[in-house]
């Protein structure tokens, strides 16, 4: 399913998220969501890798909200059906998704933005990327966002872009560990072409058990963690034989 807004393409074991929407700084609508939603949702066993790219100078610059008209007094299960659920409906899936998931960040990643690239199991970041959480400036409280991060950035880190609105560089996103790596713009592209081509090169039942375990063992005991690790290296190791 695609839209105007974002195209999905399939190459191989490869599916590409193209946010294409560069009018706005690649603002992420309904209908962008849904078409997300829809591919991650419904990957083959021959996929091994999802990416997050945008067409366009920057990554995404937040979300164009469907908040009540100026004057409407919502009930707050409305507000909470139309305004919350669905990006967090987004965000839930890319959590979810059996394969690793890389984000590709160029330019702006404001709001939801910065939730898609940190919600993703790797972020690959250019050198000019910038990253801000900025809702307080209307004083509106970004737990969406911070839903998107917590677990995956340090609850500090969380708390400092929240609460500053501070607008963090590439390399203070790689210190701050929100992203994984950062490289110069003008090699941002064949930097994830070679990141993606060493994923792919490992099978599919290898990468569904490392997502997996980074999806599951940061809530397991010591000892379940171990017992979760022997397992899935068992069942990966057996699919040889």
């Amino acid at each position: 399913m695609s839209t105007e807004s974002v195209a999905i393409r399939r190459k191989g074991a490869l599916l590409d998220i193209v946010l294409d929407r560069p009018e706005n700084g690649n603002l992420i609508d309904q209908p962008m969501s849904d078409a997300i939603i829809a591919a991650v949702t419904t990957i083959d066993d021959d996929t091994k890798l999802v990416r997050i790219v945008s067409s366009s100078k920057d990554f995404c610059k937040g979300r164009q909200s469907p908040m009540p008209p100026q004057g409407a007094k919502p009930s707050a299960e409305t507000l909470r059906r139309v305004v919350a659920a669905p990006p967090l409906a987004l965000y839930d899936a890319l959590k979810a998704v059996r394969v690793p998931v890389l984000s590709v960040v160029r330019g702006e990643a404001i709001g939801v933005g910065c939730a898609l690239a940190g919600v993703c199991d790797v972020a690959l970041a250019a050198d000019d990327a910038i990253f801000q959480i900025p809702e307080m400036e209307r004083d509106i409280p970004p737990t969406l966002v911070m839903s998107a991060l917590i677990g995956r950035v340090p609850v500090k880190t969380v708390a400092h872009m929240v609460l500053s609105r501070a607008r963090l560089t590439a390399q203070d996103a790689l210190v701050a560990g929100l992203v994984s790596r950062v490289v110069p713009v003008a090699s941002l592209d064949d930097e994830a072409d070679a990141l993606a081509d060493t994923l792919l090169g490992c099978s599919a039942v290898t990468l569904r058990a490392v997502k997996q375990f980074l999806h599951l063992a940061p809530d397991m005991s010591a000892a379940g963690s171990s017992g979760f690790a022997a397992h899935l290296a068992a069942t990966a190791l057996s699919a040889r034989f």
